[in-house]
C-alpha cells in the first residue's frame, strides 16, 4: 500500500482527519503541522476541548490550546462548540470562549461542567445563530430577567440543578420563544429539578417535542399547565420519579401524535390513594405506557391510534383488573387504526378475557396482537381460549409469548 504524507493530502480530507481528532490529546502533534494544514486545521468546523489530564502542565498547555485554536481564524464559522471541563476553569474563561464561539455564529453549543456553577454568558442573549443548547452536569446560576435564547429551537438540559428552584426552570423555558425541542433528563440521585406549575402568560408556541425523563413534579398541575401551553406538541415522554408529589397526571393535548410514559419504578407497592393517568390526545398515533405503580388509567378520546404498547398492573401483581364496563359505542381508534397492540402481563383473568374479546372483535384494522405473561403454567390453557376468540381482522397475528 502506498504511503502518502499528510501535506500531501487533499485539504479537503485533513479537514475530515482533524475533525475526529481529540483536541487537546493532539496538542503535542499541532506543534509539528506545517503552513501547508495549519490553515485546514484553523477551518475545523466541529470542536470540543476536553481538560482530562490531571497534571497542571497539561493544564496550561490545554489552556493555551483552547485560545490559539479559537482565536486562530475568528472569521471562520464554527458548527459547534463541546466545552467538557473537569477543572476548575474561572467564569471569565468559560465567559470569553463561549464569546469567540458567538462571534463565530456558533451554531450548536455543549457544555459539561461535571458539576459546577456555570452563569449563562451574557452574549448568548444578542447570538442569533446559536440553534442548539446541550448542558451536562451544571449548576446554573438564576437566569436574569430578561435573557433571551433568540434562535435556539433545540434544549437539552442533562443532570442540570438550578440556583433557584422556585422558578429558574420556568424562567429558562421562557428565554426560548422559538424552542421546538426540550429533553430534561435527571441521570443522577443527588440532582434534582422540579416542574411547578407555570405562571399566567407562560406559552411555548413552538414546542414539538418534550422528554422528561426522571424529573419531580410538584402537584398534579405542575405537568398538565406546561402541557396546555404547548401549542404544537406531537411527542411527549415522561418517566416519573420515586417521590413527586403528583396523584392524577392529566395529560390532554389536542395535537400529540406520539406518547411515552414509564410510570414503573423497580417495584410494585401497594397504593391505597387514587393515583393514576387520565389521557385525552385526539390525534395520538403511538402510545408506549408502562406503569407498574398506579391504580387507574383512563383514555378519554384517542381515535387515530395505530399503534399502542401497553403494560400496566399497579397494586400488587396478583390483582385482577379494574372493573371495566363494555363502551356503549366502539371508539374509532379501536374500530378504524388500531393495528398492533402488544399485552404485557395477561393473567387470563374473566374481566381480561372480556377486554381482550372486545378488542379482537372490534379492531378491524388489527394486524398483530401480542400477549405475555409470566405464568408459564397457565400458557396452554390461555393460549386455547384467546385462540377461540372472534377475530373481525381475518389477517389479525394472534402471538402469546
Amino acid at each position: 500500500m502506498e504511503t502518502r504524507k499528510l501535506n500531501e493530502l487533499p485539504d479537503e480530507l485533513v479537514l475530515k482527519i482533524f475533525s475526529f481528532l481529540p483536541m487537546f490529546k493532539e496538542t503535542v502533534a499541532t506543534h509539528l503541522l506545517t503552513k501547508h494544514w495549519e490553515e485546514p486545521w484553523e477551518l475545523v468546523p466541529d470542536v470540543m476541548f476536553d481538560d482530562d489530564d490531571e497534571s497542571s502542565e497539561s493544564f496550561e498547555a490545554f489552556m493555551r490550546f483552547v485560545y490559539g485554536s479559537l482565536l486562530s481564524n475568528d472569521a471562520q464559522i464554527l458548527e459547534s462548540l463541546h466545552l467538557k471541563l473537569s477543572r476548575n476553569c474561572s467564569v471569565s474563561h468559560i465567559n470569553f470562549w463561549v464569546k469567540i464561539a458567538v462571534d463565530r455564529s456558533v451554531r450548536k453549543l455543549r457544555v459539561n461542567l461535571s458539576g459546577k456553577t456555570l452563569e449563562l454568558p451574557s452574549c448568548l442573549s444578542t447570538c442569533t445563530t446559536l440553534k442548539s443548547l446541550i448542558l451536562r452536569e451544571v449548576s446554573v446560576e438564576v437566569v436574569t430577567l430578561g435573557f433571551r435564547f433568540p434562535s435556539l429551537k433545540s434544549l437539552h438540559l442533562l443532570s442540570v440543578e438550578f440556583s433557584n428552584d422556585d422558578d429558574s426552570v420556568t424562567s429558562l423555558l421562557q428565554s426560548c420563544p422559538v424552542l421546538e425541542y426540550l429533553v430534561v433528563h435527571q441521570t443522577k440521585d443527588d440532582v434534582d429539578v422540579m416542574f411547578k406549575a407555570v405562571p399566567s402568560g407562560f406559552s411555548l408556541p413552538s414546542l414539538k417535542s418534550v422528554h422528561l425523563l426522571s424529573v419531580k413534579f410538584s402537584d398534579d398541575e405542575s405537568l398538565a399547565s406546561l402541557l396546555q401551553n404547548c401549542l404544537v406538541l406531537e411527542d411527549l415522554a415522561v418517566k416519573k420519579t420515586k417521590d413527586d408529589n403528583v396523584m392524577i397526571f392529566n395529560i390532554n393535548v389536542p395535537t400529540l401524535k406520539s406518547l411515552s410514559v414509564d410510570n414503573s419504578k423497580g417495584k410494585r407497592d401497594y397504593v391505597e390513594e387514587i393515583h393514576g393517568f387520565v389521557i385525552n390526545a385526539p390525534s395520538l398515533e403511538k402510545l408506549n405506557f408502562k406503569d407498574t405503580c398506579s391504580n387507574f388509567l383512563t383514555f378519554e378520546y384517542m381515535p387515530e391510534v395505530i399503534k399502542a404498547n401497553i403494560q400496566q398492573h399497579g397494586s400488587r401483581y396478583n390483582d385482577r383488573m379494574n372493573p371495566w364496563d363494555k363502551p356503549t359505542d366502539v371508539p374509532d381508534c379501536l374500530s378504524k387504526n388500531l393495528e398492533v397492540l402488544e399485552w404485557r402481563q395477561y393473567e387470563g383473568t374473566e374481566k381480561e378475557r372480556e377486554v381482550a374479546a372486545y378488542i379482537l372483535a372490534n379492531a378491524t384494522c388489527l394486524k398483530m396482537a401480542t400477549f405475555s405473561t409470566r405464568c408459564r403454567n397457565k400458557y396452554h390453557r390461555m393460549l386455547r381460549k384467546l385462540k377461540k376468540m372472534h377475530r373481525v381482522s381475518e389477517t389479525c397475528q394472534l402471538v402469546f409469548e
